[in-house]
């Protein structure tokens, strides 16, 4: 048999997913979520909006 005749999981891999719960799916999702806060602490995009009006005025030291 080969692999593209496999349709399904090995019984020992939905008993083990049964009892130990889905290694797998769990991983995937602390990686996706991860990512998505690696991405939010990268954002610099606020941080250049806001220094914009700041370099138009010019600088004052009593600002």
């Amino acid at each position: 048999m080969s692999n593209g005749e496999i349709h399904e999981q090995p019984p020992i891999y939905r008993g083990l997913v049964k009892e130990r719960g889905d290694v797998l799916v769990e991983a995937r999702e602390v990686a996706e979520q991860a990512q998505r806060q690696a991405r939010q602490a990268l954002d610099w995009s606020d941080v250049r909006f806001s220094r914009q009006p700041r370099e138009e005025q010019g600088f004052s030291p009593f600002r």
